[in-house]
Parts: C-alpha cells; sequence; structure tokens
C-alpha cells in the first residue's frame, strides 16, 4: 500500500496513545487538526512542514514541537511517522523514518483509527461539503450533542472546544469531513455518509468521472449495515452513483435524497431571496418515518444567514442527517439561523474607499458559478470583480473551458498564476489560457497578473466606489485581499500610512541621497503618516533605520519613497524588487527608470520623437584597449571642441569632466570610467542651463524652469551641494514664450520615456532651441536641489510637496 505520491505504508499495525507521533506537513488544515487532537488525547506530538506558519506558532503553544523546514536531524525519536498526502517520497524526514524502519501511514489512516471510537458522520463531495459539515456541527451543538468535529476550514471567532477547524468534543458523535481526492474516505467507517454533489475533479488521480463515480460509491459502501447515506439528488453525479449502487444492492436502505427537485425525498421551496439570507420552506416527499416530522401541523420554514441557492442545498444536506438522529425541527431552525458560515466560504475580509473585499475558497467552475450568484444576491446592482488564483495544473488542464466560462458572469476578472499545491508544472499548461479565453470575448474585462503580489498596485487603478472584489480560489490568494484593502485604507487615509523612505543606498551618490532621505523623513506629516528609514545598502537594520532584510521579511509599508540616487536607486533595480514584493513606490517604474539612467538610450528615444540632444558618441572602456588613442574612437571625428565626458549611468556630475583640449580626453575618460565601464561624449553646448521639474502622474504638469548660474561657471558636484556656490533663479531669466517653450519640452521628454510622477530634465538654451541634456527620474530633495525650489515658486511648501508625490503613487496626483 503506498501514499498518492508514491511512500510505502504500513498495514496491519496499529499504535497506542503511548506512541510518540511525528507529522510530516504538521502546518496543513488537516495535519494542524490531527495534532492538536493527539495533543488533547494525551498523545506527544512533533512535526515539521515546508515553510514557518502562524499555524506552527499555534501548535507550538499546545506543546506540539513544531518546526520547519524539514530536517531529519530534528525529528527526535518518534515511533509512529504519519505524511500528508502532499509529502512525496524524496522528502528527507520520509527517507530517514523510512531508514529507521519506523512505521509509516497518510493521515487519513490515523484520522480513521482515532475515529473508531465514534459514531460517524462523513460529509463528502466535490463542493459544499465543509460548509455542510460545519452547518450540522452547529445543530448538533444547538441540540447538545457536544460533537468531535473536523472541517476543511476554520471556524471563525468559534469559542473552545473548536480550536481552528477541529471542535474537540466529548460526546459520541463525530462529524468530519471526509475528502475524495485520494480516496482518503475509504479509510473510514460511517455511521452516516452524505454526499453532496459529484463533479468531475481530482481526474489527475481518479482518471476519469466514471471511475471518480465508482470511488464515491465504494465510499457509500463502507456505511455500516444499521446506518444511512443521504445524498443530494439534484446532482446528475450523485444520480449515476445511486444507480450504482442499487445494481449492486449493498444496503438495506435506500439512499435518502434532498434537494429541490420533485423526485427527492426532503426538498425545499424557496421563499425569498434577499441580501441578508434565504428563507426556504422544508417539504417531505415520498418518506414517511422520519424521526419528528409525524408531529408537525405544518411545513417548517428556516432562515439561512448565507447566500446563494447551494447553500440552501447544504443546509438541506445537514437537515436531512439531523432528522434522522431525531433532532427537533426548532433546533435545527434555531442553530441555521445563528450560522455564519466558515472562514473563506463568501468571508467578508473589510471596506475602504467605499469598496467590499470578500475572500471565498471556490476553485472548481461549479463552485464559481455558485459563488457570483451568491454574491449578485448580497450585492445587487454593484460591480463585481473576481481575482482568481488557478489551483493545480491538472485542474486548470480538466477543468480550462469551464473555468473561462464560469468566469464571464463576473465584471472584470484578474487571473493570476497557478497555485501548484504538489503538483509539478504540466508542459503547456499556464493561468494565461484562462485570460486568453476570457480576452477572446467582448467581456468581461481582464488582467493577466502572473506575480500575485502585483496584483493590488495593477488593479487599483481599475477600482471604483461600490465595487465588490472578490478574492477567489484554493491556494494562498486570499493573502491578496489584505493588502488591497491596506492600499485601500491609504487611499482613503483611515489611518496613519507607514512609509518607508529609501535612502542611502550603494552608489557614489549615497551622501546626497542620505540628505534628501532625512529630508523627506522630516517633512512627513505626523498625523498622516509613519516613516521608516530604510538603507538596502543594509543587510541587517540597525539604529532604528530598516535593512535590506527588514524590508523583505518585516510586513510591508504602504508606500516606498524612493530617496536613492544613482546606481540601484534610479536605475530599475529597487524598482524591479518592489514591484516583486507588491509595495507601491514613488517615482517612475522600471523600464522609464532604466532607460533615463542609461543616458545614450534615452538620446535615442528622445530624438525618435524630435527633441533635441547634444551630438555624442558611447564609448566602452574595451573599446580603449591594446593602446587604443581615444582621440580614434569611431564616430569622435563628427564632434567639435569643447566636449564634455561624463559616465554613461551616472549622476550628480561625479565623473564629469569638460575637455578643452583633445589631450585632455584620455584623462577625462578614465576618470568617468571610474564611475562607469561606459562613458559618453557629447560636444559642450553653452547656453542658458535650466532644470525642469515635472510633476504628477494622471495629468502630469512641468512645474516652473530654474536658471542655474553656477559661480565657477560649471554646475559641477560641490556647485550642485554646497550652499551659497551657485544661484538658481525662479522663473528663469527669460520670456514667457521661451518659458513655456522649456515646459512643453520637458513634459514630452517625460512622456516619452514614460515618467511618472515626478522627473527633472535638464536642458541647455542655445539660441532659442533647447537641448535636452539628461532626465533625472529621482530627483534631489536637498535643502539646494532644484525640484523643491520649483515647487516653492508653484505655491508648494516642501512638506506638501512630500503628501502630493505620496498621494501620487498611491492614486494618482491631485
Amino acid at each position: 500500500m503506498q501514499s498518492p505520491t508514491g511512500i510505502p505504508l504500513t498495514v496491519g499495525r496499529e499504535p497506542s496513545l503511548q506512541d510518540r507521533f511525528h507529522l510530516i506537513g504538521i502546518g496543513g488544515a488537516g495535519m494542524s487538526a490531527l495534532a492538536r487532537w493527539l495533543v488533547d488525547l494525551g498523545a506527544t506530538v512533533s512535526g515539521s512542514d515546508l515553510v514557518e506558519s502562524p499555524v506552527l506558532t499555534e501548535l507550538r503553544a499546545r506543546g506540539v514541537r513544531a518546526y520547519a523546514p524539514h530536517d531529519p536531524t530534528q525529528m527526535g525519536e518518534p515511533t509512529w511517522v504519519v505524511v500528508s498526502d502532499a509529502v512525496h517520497p524524496d522528502n528527507p524526514e520520509v527517507i530517514e523514518a523510512m531508514r529507521r524502519g519506523l512505521p509509516l501511514w497518510r493521515r487519513s489512516q490515523l484520522m480513521g483509527w482515532l475515529l473508531k471510537p465514534y459514531r460517524v458522520i462523513a460529509i463528502s463531495g466535490t463542493h459544499g461539503k465543509t460548509t455542510t459539515t460545519a452547518m450540522l456541527a452547529t445543530i448538533l451543538e444547538e441540540a447538545g450533542y457536544d460533537p468531535l468535529v473536523l472541517l476543511g476550514g476554520d471556524m471563525p471567532s468559534a469559542p473552545p472546544p473548536w480550536a481552528g477547524n477541529i471542535r474537540l468534543g466529548k460526546g459520541k458523535w463525530a462529524v468530519v469531513e471526509a475528502c475524495e481526492a485520494y480516496e482518503a474516505f475509504l479509510d473510514l467507517e460511517p455511521e452516516i455518509a452524505l454526499v453532496t454533489n459529484i463533479d468531475p475533479d481530482h481526474l489527475d488521480y481518479h482518471g476519469t468521472f466514471e471511475r471518480l463515480q465508482q470511488s464515491f460509491a465504494r465510499f457509500c459502501q463502507r456505511v455500516r449495515p444499521s446506518g444511512h447515506r443521504v445524498c443530494c439528488g439534484d446532482n446528475r453525479g450523485v444520480q449515476e452513483m445511486c444507480k450504482q449502487l442499487h445494481a449492486r444492492g449493498s444496503h438495506e436502505r435506500p439512499p435518502l435524497l434532498y434537494g429541490f427537485g420533485g423526485h427527492n425525498d426532503l426538498r425545499a421551496e424557496i421563499l425569498k431571496r434577499t441580501p441578508d439570507g434565504t428563507d426556504f420552506r422544508l417539504l417531505l416527499s415520498h418518506l414517511s418515518g422520519l424521526p419528528g416530522w409525524s408531529e408537525l401541523s405544518h411545513a417548517p420554514t428556516f432562515h439561512l444567514p448565507l447566500l446563494g441557492d447551494h447553500n440552501v442545498q447544504n443546509a438541506l444536506g445537514a437537515i436531512a442527517v439531523a432528522m434522522l438522529l431525531g433532532i427537533p425541527i426548532e433546533a435545527q431552525r434555531h442553530a441555521l439561523a445563528r450560522f455564519l458560515g466558515v472562514k473563506r466560504r463568501q468571508e467578508l475580509i473589510g471596506e475602504a474607499a467605499g469598496i467590499t473585499l470578500v475572500d471565498d475558497y471556490a476553485h472548481h467552475p461549479v463552485e464559481i458559478e455558485a459563488t457570483i450568484a451568491a454574491l449578485r444576491q448580497r450585492f445587487p446592482n454593484r460591480r463585481l470583480v473576481v481575482i482568481y488564483q488557478p489551483h493545480l495544473y491538472s485542474r486548470t488542464r480538466d477543468q480550462l473551458e469551464g473555468l473561462i466560462h464560469s468566469l464571464r458572469a463576473a465584471d472584470r476578472v484578474v487571473i493570476t498564476d497557478i497555485y501548484p499545491a504538489r503538483e509539478k508544472p504540466i508542459p503547456g499548461i499556464s493561468a494565461s489560457l484562462i485570460a486568453d479565453g476570457l480576452l477572446e470575448q467582448d467581456h468581461p474585462p481582464t488582467l493577466y497578473v502572473p506575480i500575485k503580489e502585483q496584483i493590488p498596485h495593477r488593479l487599483l487603478p481599475h477600482l471604483l466606489p461600490g465595487d465588490v472584489v472578490v478574492t477567489m480560489g484554493a491556494g494562498d490568494i486570499d493573502k491578496i485581499g489584505a493588502v488591497l484593502l491596506r492600499l485601500l485604507e491609504a487611499r482613503g487615509q483611515v489611518r496613519r500610512l507607514r512609509i518607508a523612505v529609501l535612502m542611502g543606498g550603494d552608489s557614489p551618490e549615497r551622501d546626497v541621497s542620505l540628505l534628501s532621505g532625512m529630508r523627506v523623513l522630516q517633512a512627513l506629516d505626523p498625523e498622516r503618516f509613519v516613516g521608516i528609514p530604510v538603507d538596502p545598502a543594509l543587510r541587517q537594520g540597525k539604529e532604528g533605520v530598516w535593512g535590506l532584510l527588514d524590508l523583505l521579511q518585516n510586513e510591508p509599508p504602504d508606500l516606498a519613497f524612493i530617496a536613492l540616487h544613482g546606481r540601484h536607486g534610479e536605475d530599475g533595480a529597487i524598482q524591479g524588487l518592489l514591484e516583486m514584493l507588491g509595495i507601491p513606490y514613488t517615482g517612475s517604474g522600471i523600464l522609464p527608470s532604466a532607460l533615463a539612467m542609461n543616458k545614450y538610450a534615452a538620446k535615442i528615444v528622445l530624438q525618435s520623437v524630435g527633441l533635441t540632444t547634444p551630438p555624442g558618441i558611447l564609448v566602452h572602456q574595451a573599446d580603449l584597449q591594446d593602446g587604443v588613442d581615444p582621440r580614434d574612437l569611431p564616430g569622435l571625428s563628427r564632434l567639435k571642441l569643447p566636449l564634455i565626458v561624463k559616465p554613461n549611468e551616472g549622476g550628480s556630475t561625479l565623473g564629469t569632466t569638460r575637455v578643452w583640449e583633445w589631450e585632455q580626453l584620455p584623462r577625462a575618460l578614465r576618470k568617468a570610467f571610474a564611475y562607469d565601464e561606459r562613458a559618453l561624449i557629447e560636444e559642450l553646448i553653452e547656453g542658458v542651463e535650466v532644470s525642469v521639474p515635472v510633476v504628477g502622474t494622471r495629468a502630469p504638469q512641468a512645474l516652473p524652469p530654474v536658471e542655474i548660474a553656477p559661480r565657477t561657471g560649471f554646475y559641477g558636484f560641490q556647485a550642485k551641494y554646497t550652499p551659497g556656490m551657485t544661484e538658481e533663479i525662479v522663473p528663469a531669466r527669460l520670456s514667457d514664450e521661451i518659458l513655456e517653450l522649456l515646459k512643453a519640452t520637458a513634459l514630452r521628454a517625460h512622456l516619452a520615456l514614460g515618467c511618472r510622477s515626478m522627473s527633472r530634465v535638464d536642458i541647455i538654451l542655445r539660441d532659442f532651441t533647447p537641448f535636452i541634456l539628461e532626465v533625472n527620474t529621482v530627483p534631489g530633495l536637498t535643502p539646494t536641489s532644484l525640484l523643491p525650489r520649483s515647487a516653492e515658486a508653484a505655491g508648494i511648501p516642501f512638506p506638501q510637496l512630500i503628501t502630493l508625490l505620496i498621494e501620487d503613487a498611491l492614486g494618482g496626483w491631485r
């Protein structure tokens, strides 16, 4: 006997509660529940998982020695090892357990063994088993049964004896969710088996739909001779299974059928659907002898505070079992009226900026259709935005057309990459196939965002007040709802925002960046923002300043304010990291930052839209090897003295030299190559030097041009940052016509490179022709910097400028 992944399993032996149990994959929902149960029974439990999680922390508080990652040296001395169905034979702890000759069970074997003392009600089905199990558990609680309950999801805010997804009741009945995925339910011997529905799923294991139905039939055959089978008669898959059971004649009682159809034994008639729930009447057909039914003077009505007809079907299944147990109708009505659902089933996450966030576990086409219909009932006349994460490569392959069809019922869809769980990629199968199928239609508008962490920032500009956004899938897409809510709260400013000010860095402009960053921190409005200094050049933080690892591991800030200058700060590197982390940031994106930093590449783009730049050539350090004379460089003969030589990807004029004679060129290149392996040689354009800031994303605007008049005649590093060495005149002493020309030129350059939020365009005006020198995407913000000077001249004080840049990054300049 083997596990689904091929691990040899122990048969013919059983443990005792005196054994020391080690659970591999203990962080999963099913395994963690069994760990809690074992501890409650007094057993010694340890376990490992792939990564650290809050579940492991909670288990440690219960006395479980839980750790991550899997490590055979930490296993201790267990006497019985249990593996989840996702664990593979090459797991190091499995290898160690086999080396020691320890008995190995899969999770369902342990659950079946622990359930032997109980009268078991096992609830299975392709969809709805978690909610149905929780409904029945609530009814049994109401009736005083004190059941043991095992769920596939957590009961939110449930008091003890609930412990997450397990209720450690002391009664004789156990209500358990029975999984069909790898025939785990065949390790159970229930007194009552309930099947909610059977639809094609888990075909990676079962192979065909017919084999899946046969597996459910075998599950129903495991019901004890005196027991009952309860099935949803509305489902075709269940109907086919019932025919198989009838043909086998393996049980003295036919299944009790429930549903909406007239052929069912127990039926529901829906009376009213409202945003607050569904009212229905219970009807009995073709059947007599259900305990308590004959005493009723009229058909009872129920109020269910859940949405969707599928949840009425779930409730009918729970009612059918409760009636078999003889639980009074009034107890059932009261229990279902207070039932608020299970975590990740139409779970309300929060609301901000007029937008409601919901999370749901739906991952199969049937579930997606039912959930969207329920949300339409709950939120009538509101736009529904679905963020869907496919679950498993095999399910995406097998259900592709159904997924596309079901998602068309949404008003807008975001597709992210497949959550693989236990699977390896299947060639040719990608979440992009779902997106492509949706995009072939006129509706709904669809975004494909492979990295889920990037979804909030990509989706936010498309959201409107009144929207309902639902994260949907059986993987980890629920994490995105919290991030999106935080961003919406930032947009609505319902709390102080955490602003990470990135400063310092590892470029030659580090000192300037520290000055910019400190000034930004000082300018943050303390009533609206909490500043967090971050120096990416540090791996570990110190003295109140975060390092790179802190940015990666701590709770993400609401926004990163980039005050990094030069390499890794304004060349797209830090922007790429923030994109991967899903942290919104000020300034331009990856490509515009990289283009603007690369002066020669920017020159080509600017020239392509008709803007003028100084004539120049790009020189690589390798071009001057083997004694090549710089004056023999290709293209140099077309340039006229004087020249200016600068690092191709540098800033603050570091490494920049003016060349008046050809003999000065080698030294100028050596200086530039000290900062970059490529240098830009341009004709030195003499004229009026101006700098024009551009701010805003939705409607970018040029601020007043700043005229630069350095006392030394050259606007070098010291002239830029030493107070009093340069006269900066705002606005520049030029005619209104020329000022407008300069602003229009700067705006064209900003847009040509794709910049956003802010930039500073440096220009030389010669004979009424503006020559663009460069575009800076992270302008300096020091006391002598030009962007703040220009903003102040436009009536924007520095603290207000910082606030506007933050607001712009979170939702557009306003």
